[in-house]
Parts: structure tokens; C-alpha cells; sequence
């Protein structure tokens, strides 16, 4: 390689917006560029690669739990065939919102990557609403996620109050670190020149905080056995259970009950890609609130739910495949 590739962090808790907030900077990225995406999620199944396809970046996922996991193996799986097969001019890597960046960031800067990447601003996007529950304050990865970034932005902005506003700039004001910049967005807006804002040296509050989760991430996509209709995986680490199902492209959900269904799961988060009768749609649910984006394509069906305790999933599964037009089997 002759030049080492812009790279950039996107963290952020659950729900915060990362990828809609990707998904706006690819929107607005130089057409003569090719940009790469690496994607992490916390469930097995994998929903924001589905979201961002066709969206002017190559998207490499590691799904299953944080990608720096075994030594950042996984990581460095995805990103070297992010890099060998699209040889990107820029790379955003976006990891799970349970995860914890330090060892992140200590394997884009260590002796494998510091002469392939050029590490610029890690971006930290924050839910203002968030910063009134204890509950995210006092998690461990949330502060990191903080302590770390280049750039704090408030997100979400629209749903906020004039309280919210203080209570961030507040909060940001406190913190020790004085280095970062900040910012108030709507809708993931965020500005293109952030990225290349240098890199700071932060220094991690806990940076033995990370957990290791249930299992390896994958490092190759998920895929339906032969003669199967759909399968289910789950997952846990840090407080929280996911369960996700894969379902077969031949299979055409109904939009009425998927979406009566994803406003009856009381999950901190619900991620889905879901060919439906009236076409592939991404749905997102968070808080009660179903927001709902159309797409260009889709292949399989994918649904990630994520609480902080196991849910009913049997009934889930039930009502998903009714919605499928399945009766479920002994999956």
C-alpha cells in the first residue's frame, strides 16, 4: 500500500444512532471514493451490514459479540479482507454498542495496522435523554466509549428538551478530558470534515472493563442450512440477552403484523430487514417507537432483539412465523 487509509471509530451506546449517523456520511461522501464499513454487532444474525448495502461503502460484519474478542482475531479477519478486496479510501468501523473501544483502538495502532491505517477522530454519538438514567452513567463501556472520543455529538436532538441541552453540555463540561469537540445533531448528521480531526491521546477510565461474551464472534456470514426456512441464535455478555432469526428470501412477511409485533416487544432494542408485502424494510425500534425505512433489496429476513433480560422468544418466534405464514416447527 502506498498511502495508509483514513480510519475512523463511530461508538455509541445501544440506540444512539451510529448507523444512521453512517449511513449519512456515506450519503454525502465523495462519489469518486470507495469507502469501507466494518460492522459489529452484539447478536449473532447481523443487521446493519443488510441496512448499509447498496449504500455507497463495502460493509464487512462481524456479528456475535465484541469484535476485539480472542486477541482481536475476529477484528482483523474482517479488516483484512475489507481492505485486500476493496482496497477503500477510507474506513469507518463501527463496534457494537456493548463493546468497549480501548482494545480497539490498541489493535488499529498496533504493530499490524500502524503502517496500513492513519487512525483520525473517534466519534462518540450520545442519546442527551440517556444522561439522566444512572444506569448509563455508571456502566463501565459507556464511560470509555466517552473518555475516548475525538468528538462527543449529541444525537437525537429532535426528540430533546431545552433540559436534555444542559444537562449535555453540563455532563461534557465535567469532564475531565477538556480536549474533545462537541456537537448537537439530528437524525445522525453528522459533518464530514470530523473525520479527519486528529486523533487524541485519551487514556481509557477502565481499560480492563472489557468482558468477553458467550462466545467467539463469527468471522463468516451466517448462513440457512439446506432445507431450512429460517434459524434462530442467541447471545449474552455484559447485562444483556439478544436473540436474533435468519429467515429464507422465499419466505414474504406481512408489513401489519410485523409491525404491530415489533410494537408490542418490550426490548431496549429491535433491529430488523424484512422482505415484506409491500417490499424490503428496514425497521428499527427503540422506547416503543417503530421508525421504519424502505430499501432497495433484500435478501434473507434478519430480526435482532436485544433486553437486558431474556424475553419470551418461543412467542416471539411463534408470532414472527405467523407473520412469515409459517406454522413453527422444532427449530
Amino acid at each position: 500500500m502506498t498511502k495508509a487509509i483514513p480510519t475512523n471509530l463511530i461508538t455509541g451506546f445501544l440506540g444512539s444512532g451510529k448507523t444512521t449517523a453512517i449511513l449519512h456520511l456515506l450519503a454525502n461522501k465523495p462519489r469518486d471514493e470507495t469507502w469501507g464499513v466494518l460492522v459489529n454487532e452484539f447478536g449473532e444474525i447481523g443487521i446493519d451490514g443488510a441496512i448499509m448495502s447498496g449504500k455507497g461503502a463495502v460493509v464487512r460484519e462481524v456479528p456475535g459479540g465484541c469484535m476485539c474478542c480472542v486477541a482481536g482475531l475476529p477484528m482483523q479477519i474482517g479488516l483484512n479482507m475489507l481492505i485486500a478486496r476493496s482496497k477503500p479510501d477510507r474506513i469507518l468501523i463501527e463496534p457494537t454498542g456493548l463493546g468497549h473501544p480501548e482494545q480497539i483502538l490498541q489493535t488499529l495502532t498496533g504493530e499490524h495496522y500502524c503502517q496500513v491505517l492513519d487512525l483520525k477522530a473517534s466519534i462518540c454519538l450520545v442519546d442527551p435523554r440517556n444522561l439522566k438514567d444512572q444506569r448509563y452513567l455508571d456502566n463501565e463501556n459507556f464511560q470509555d466509549q466517552i473518555a475516548l472520543a475525538d468528538v462527543i455529538v449529541a444525537n437525537k436532538t429532535d426528540c430533546c428538551e431545552d433540559s436534555d441541552k444542559e444537562r449535555f453540555d453540563d455532563f461534557c463540561g465535567s469532564m475531565e478530558n477538556k480536549t474533545f469537540k462537541t456537537a448537537w445533531v439530528a437524525h445522525g448528521a453528522l459533518e464530514q470534515q470530523w473525520l479527519d480531526l486528529p486523533k487524541g491521546h485519551q487514556v481509557a477510565l477502565h481499560p480492563d472493563a472489557h468482558h468477553s461474551h458467550s462466545a467467539m464472534p463469527q468471522t463468516a456470514p451466517l448462513q440457512l442450512p439446506d432445507g431450512k426456512l429460517f434459524i434462530r441464535r442467541e447471545n449474552k455478555g455484559q447485562g444483556h440477552f439478544s436473540c436474533g432469526w435468519l429467515y429464507s428470501s422465499m419466505l414474504v412477511f406481512s408489513f401489519d403484523a410485523l409491525f404491530h409485533l415489533f410494537n408490542s416487544v418490550p426490548a431496549k432494542r429491535l433491529k430488523a430487514v424484512v422482505n415484506t408485502h409491500l417490499g424490503p424494510r428496514a425497521f428499527n425500534a427503540q422506547d416503543g417507537v417503530v421508525s421504519i425505512m424502505e430499501l432497495e433489496e433484500c435478501d434473507n429476513s434478519r430480526i435482532e432483539v436485544i433486553h437486558n433480560e431474556p424475553l419470551a422468544w418461543d412467542e416471539i418466534e411463534e408470532l414472527l412465523c405467523q407473520a412469515a405464514g409459517l406454522v413453527p416447527d422444532s427449530e
